[in-house]
């Protein structure tokens, strides 16, 4: 009889604890959600806008895995997803990142939840804060390239050796001249094939990627070197090769500053087994020849670089210190030892591209956020929208009227990068121009 009586009252203590915990959310394993959109709303008293997600895998993964042979997983048509996006979430339904107001109802989206914000309301109902909102072609091309019939014209075009910008990685901008001259760094990416056709390297073949064999210099796939492009007659010239004697055929080069007479500049190395060396490079004018690089010796480590010299007599100096998994920011003044940048600066995080703007501020990256450490307070640098707009290495012009900076392309397999430029407006920056249809003038 004890038994008998026992076993209810434990299911009776357990319904009671379900019973006050219904409406607890309950901490969920983070994972990609798919489905339709049935609904949108703005809660402000959120602090962002709620979507419905009827959850189910789109039709073109369904055809993918028939055709496999695999079996379509059936998912629970009566879940209900609520998806918080916020104007930090990244809302990509083509191959920029855009705001919320360009997705509809209806349509397939993926959602990439901020780690940590999946969570179930009883049974029925699953929340998560979206890191990032794609639209499920723009995911699909993203990440899943190989179920594609064939990449969109799009994807493919950007390859004018003429330009600026290409389907690759174009990176690193550092303005001179009145921001009349620009450096950067650029190479070719490996091609990403579609059903298991084989692909070309993506990406503008410039002068300087082939030897005198005629094949690719072995840096030039996955990797990049300076180039160096200038407004001339009303437009931008031809990106030319920035050739810098004692680099190793094989080592990744990028310039990270320069001299305002081009004189004078910053080159990181990246060498075939990962590690980063800070080197320098000089010529008697700008028409000359640059001179055989030489190491900067800076403290940190055995790897380092990204350095910026900065001050009245560009004595001072401010560089990368990278290790396994991190990187951070050390400081030289007035050639004395370096050290560590500030925790405000310094975090657990990854920090990297400093770069120096007016009255002491200091652009910086952190993992994949654009930061700006001025007036003893770090701040995210913003573009215009109501969602985030990804930018990474930006730096000002010396007057403080523009911004330079990379913005990605979210492209199949490896992530694209386009250098852009904005306008200075209040206390932010306005819209953003691609470099090649922006006038300095």
């Amino acid at each position: 009889m004890r038994h008998r009586v026992f076993l209810p009252l434990v299911a009776l203590l357990v319904v009671s604890c379900n019973m006050q915990d219904a409406t607890a959310p309950v901490p969920q394993p983070d994972s990609l959600i798919l489905g339709r959109i049935s609904a949108i709303r703005e809660t402000a008293d959120r602090g962002g806008w709620e979507v419905e997600i009827n959850e189910g895998l789109p039709e073109s993964m369904q055809g993918a895995m028939r055709r496999e042979g695999r079996t379509v997983p059936q998912l629970d048509k009566d879940l209900a997803v609520k998806v918080r996006v916020t104007g930090d979430t990244v809302c990509v339904a083509g191959l920029r990142a855009g705001d919320l107001d360009e997705f509809r109802v209806g349509q397939q989206v993926a959602v990439n939840p901020v780690p940590g914000t999946t969570a179930m309301v009883g049974s029925k109902v699953l929340l998560a804060d979206a890191a990032e909102f794609y639209l499920f072609s723009a995911y699909q091309l993203r990440f899943l390239p190989k179920s594609l019939d064939a990449m969109p014209a799009e994807v493919a075009t950007p390859n004018d050796p003429r330009k600026i910008n290409s389907a690759a990685g174009d990176f690193t901008p550092v303005p001179v001249q009145g921001s009349k001259v620009i450096y950067f760094a650029t190479g070719l990416l490996p091609g990403v094939p579609t059903k298991g056709s084989a692909a070309p390297p993506v990406g503008a073949e410039r002068k300087g990627m082939r030897g005198a064999s005629g094949a690719l210099a072995p840096w030039v796939l996955g990797g990049y070197r300076p180039y160096r492009v200038a407004w001339e007659k009303g437009a931008w010239g031809e990106p030319q090769p920035v050739e810098l004697p004692g680099i190793a055929a094989g080592s990744a080069a990028r310039i990270t500053w320069v001299n305002e007479d081009e004189t004078a500049c910053l080159v990181e190395l990246r060498q075939a087994d990962g590690r980063r060396q800070l080197v320098a490079s000089r010529r008697e004018n700008a028409r000359a020849p640059w001179g055989a690089v030489e190491k900067v010796d800076v403290p940190g480590g055995p790897s380092v670089g990204d350095a910026q010299r900065f001050g009245r007599h560009l004595k001072a100096l401010v560089w990368t210190v990278y290790d396994a998994g991190g990187s951070d920011l050390w400081l030289s003044t007035e050639n004395k030892p370096g050290q560590p940048l500030e925790p405000r600066i310094n975090t657990m995080g990854p920090e990297y591209a400093p770069r120096l703007g007016q009255n002491q501020s200091l652009y910086f990256c952190r993992a994949d956020r654009q930061l700006l450490f001025s007036g003893g307070l770090v701040q995210e640098v913003r573009l215009p929208g109501m969602q985030r707009r990804p930018l990474l290495e930006a730096v000002p012009a010396r007057d403080g009227a523009l911004l330079f900076f990379r913005m990605p392309r979210f492209t199949p397999g490896l992530m694209g990068w386009d250098l852009a430029v904005a306008p200075r407006a209040g206390n932010g920056w306005g819209k953003p121009v691609l470099l090649d249809d922006w006038r300095p003038e």
